[in-house]
């Protein structure tokens, strides 16, 4: 069943404690210019409240695929497909002051270079989780996405969309971003709620959320650390 696959689809890094979400003023930051599908999120955490120290302090980010060799081509496909969505979101909706470059296969040793890196690997997580994003006090650059669930598991193996849907739920964190506060009952990306209540949603909260996480870009200072969290949704 379906609702049985709640926590194997995108268990992330941590469970987030929930908190009073705070309203950050509109003129603290730049809004974005695109239109994305409304939030079912009441609140939305941020990682840094939860990761002192961890933010990001250049705005033009770069991220890499590191695959096991047992991986297939439709796999990786569908890790790099995570990877354009979000590129393109973030360059449509920040008119590029924030960027996402995917470096796969460019320079040398570039996934060791990379801001972020994505580890695909099949069997990783199981039944526990399809994902994680290795966030610390100092950066969260280290994501491990896998699809199969080890042998004798009630549950099966992520469809190549499901797999897009994880990764970029996990390339999320490793932006900045945590969990929707209501997590089971959200459909938005960056929720549990899906796929059983519905497909995962990258909403109109994520994109403001991560405009005050990179407040600092659209400010014209120095870079800083963004407000606590969580981002009130309501505020979109």
């Amino acid at each position: 069943m379906r609702t049985s696959r709640l926590l194997a689809v995108a268990l992330a890094t941590v469970l987030l404690a929930p908190a009073a979400a705070v309203a950050v003023p509109k003129d603290v930051v730049s809004q974005p210019t695109c239109t994305l599908p409304e939030s079912n999120a009441e609140s939305l955490e941020l990682l840094s409240t939860y990761y002192q120290g961890y933010w990001w302090d250049h705005a033009d980010l770069t991220i890499a695929v590191q695959s096991h060799p047992r991986a297939t081509e439709e796999q990786l496909d569908s890790v790099h497909e995570a990877i354009a969505i979000w590129s393109d979101v973030l360059l449509r909706c920040f008119d590029g002051a924030i960027t996402l470059t995917d470096v796969t296969g460019t320079g040398t040793n570039n996934q060791q270079v990379a801001d972020m890196v994505v580890h695909f690997v099949p069997h990783f997580g199981g039944a526990a989780f399809g994902g994680i994003a290795l966030c610390g006090r100092q950066d969260c650059g280290n994501i491990i996405v896998g699809s199969v669930p080890p042998p004798g598991s009630e549950f099966e193996e992520y469809t190549p969309e499901e797999l897009t849907w994880v990764a970029m739920h996990e390339i999320g964190h490793a932006l900045g971003l945590g969990h929707a506060t209501n997590l089971e009952e959200s459909t938005d990306l960056m929720g549990y709620g899906w796929p059983d209540l519905g497909d995962p949603v990258l909403s109109d909260c994520d994109i403001d959320a991560l405009a005050v996480v990179f407040a600092w870009v659209f400010e014209g200072g120095e870079p800083h650390p963004p407000e606590d969290g969580p981002y009130d949704c309501s505020l979109d």
